[in-house]
């Protein structure tokens, strides 16, 4: 049987997993990823997670490469990452002719979500769809899309880019600027400082609120943390309705924590795509819940290498 490893590089974690051209994980590792130590450091734990996942194949199987997931604009064919925004010091690296140096494997490389996206195309919810959009919504926004049986990669491999939408055209802010988690905990703290009755104090400061802690709050019935989510909610729903006009996909799939923890901010967005997109075609695609989870990346990048 084929096998292959598919690394996820992230921000805080790298995950590297060895799996069969199935999608089936067989072995699986994890570590907080050195970030402020370097491209150096972090390449370095690259090649020791390939290692440690190269050591579990089966005996008499066969490994087609390294599928690598990285977050930031990327150069996938070649295989240059140009920058990452939560990493220091990664500025157009030549990832994948390093790691084949080190490694002596076939090495494909990506956008992470770009990634991400390949993975739910072929084994999670996108599966038989020639069009499909996949979006990450955590710390940042982030998608990638598949356009007739391809995805979409643009010049040089930094084409849709979904979360740097312009969606407030008088402040110039960004779908991520203004969705992400990262903004809705940004958002809270403005309204904490304005409501010191809120639950929300009860949890954190307006210096340590989290998206996280916004949500909490709203589950167990503050006013002021459910206008947030349901502003979360419109604010998905605007940037989903701009991604409809743009790829008129089969399908929309959202990943990532703010989504995974909260599902019914879809059905928010889902209003706002009935309310604002211009024609039937549009309203009827469905918007769901990814299906891989937290094995998006990891087995993205097998599905990269595939």
């Amino acid at each position: 049987m084929q096998y292959v490893i598919g690394v996820d590089l992230g921000g805080t974690q790298l995950r590297a997993i060895l799996a069969d051209v199935a999608g089936a994980i067989h072995a699986e590792t994890r570590i907080a990823t050195a970030g402020d130590d370097g491209p150096d450091a972090v390449i370095g734990q690259i090649v020791e997670c390939v290692t440690a996942m190269r050591a579990a194949l089966p005996a008499g199987a066969t490994l087609r490469g390294v599928g690598v997931g990285a977050p930031g604009p990327t150069d996938a064919a070649a295989g240059v990452v140009f920058m990452m925004p939560n990493l220091p010091g990664w500025h157009n690296v030549p990832l994948r002719a390093i790691l084949e140096e080190r490694t002596a494997l076939h090495i494909e490389l990506g956008n992470d979500a770009n990634v991400a996206a390949l993975g739910e195309w072929r084994f999670g919810g996108g599966m038989g769809k020639r069009n499909m959009v996949y979006i990450t919504i955590s710390t940042g926004i982030g998608g990638g899309v598949i356009e007739e049986n391809r995805l979409v990669l643009g010049y040089k491999g930094a084409g849709a880019e979904l979360g740097h939408m312009v969606i407030d055209a008088e402040r110039l802010l960004t779908w991520e600027d203004l969705a992400s988690g990262t903004a809705l905990a940004r958002t809270a703290a403005e309204a904490m400082r304005a409501d010191s009755s809120s639950a929300l104090h009860a949890l954190a400061t307006p210096a340590t609120i989290s998206a996280a802690e916004v949500a909490q709050a709203a589950n167990q019935g503050d006013a002021l943390a459910r206008r947030l989510m349901r502003r979360e909610g419109e604010l998905i729903g605007v940037g989903l309705v701009n991604t409809l006009h743009l790829f008129s996909p089969e399908i929309i799939l959202l990943g990532g924590s703010v989504i995974t923890a909260n599902a019914w901010l879809l059905d928010v967005a889902r209003e706002i795509v009935q309310r604002r997109a211009i024609a039937q075609v549009y309203r009827d695609v469905p918007i769901d819940v990814a299906r891989l989870g937290s094995q998006v990346g990891v087995l993205g990048a097998v599905a990269l290498l595939m």
